[in-house]
């Protein structure tokens, strides 16, 4: 089975980013009318330190998700007996499902958020934002050990 990114993940990041421009907008004003009110207080010092901090966190948050559009918009998950490849455009990348040593189901509120895989190398694997991500973690802790799944529901 293939596994992708879900739109209502791609929803929630695209509101997420709106959020904080809207939030570093008001603070923005709320400097701004600080500064020309009581300009003793609110210096240019504290006024562009603040609006360039604002703009140039905005700038990042926008550049990070507009790449995390490029990468995910060709990328998934299949699972294929023991192994796990990760589709993204033309490359491919496998894991054998003998390499996780553990394997953790985060939730909120009854919700998988995004499941954590550690693997025998250290290295973590976190998958979040996939459609039917109980599903997903499910198909991947069938062929592991019991003992190594944690928080999966009964």
């Amino acid at each position: 089975m293939r596994y992708t990114i879900s739109k209502s993940s791609l929803q929630t990041r695209k509101k997420n980013i709106f959020l904080g421009a809207l939030f570093a907008l008001l603070l923005a004003a709320v400097i701004s009318a600080g500064h020309f009110q009581y300009p003793e207080t609110y210096n240019n010092m504290v006024f562009w330190s603040v609006i360039i901090v604002v703009v140039v966190g905005n700038l990042v948050n926008y550049y990070r998700y507009r790449r995390y559009l490029r990468l995910v918009e060709d990328h998934s998950i299949e699972i294929d007996g023991d192994e796990v490849s990760f589709f993204t455009g033309a490359e491919k990348s496998m894991l054998n499902t003998k390499e996780i040593v553990a394997l953790t189901f985060y939730r909120r509120k009854g919700q998988v958020e995004h499941i954590q895989l550690k693997l025998r190398n250290n290295r973590g694997i976190r998958l979040e934002g996939y459609a039917d991500l109980e599903q997903l973690g499910g198909t991947i802790a069938d062929r592991i050990p019991k003992e190594m799944v944690f928080g999966r529901a009964p």
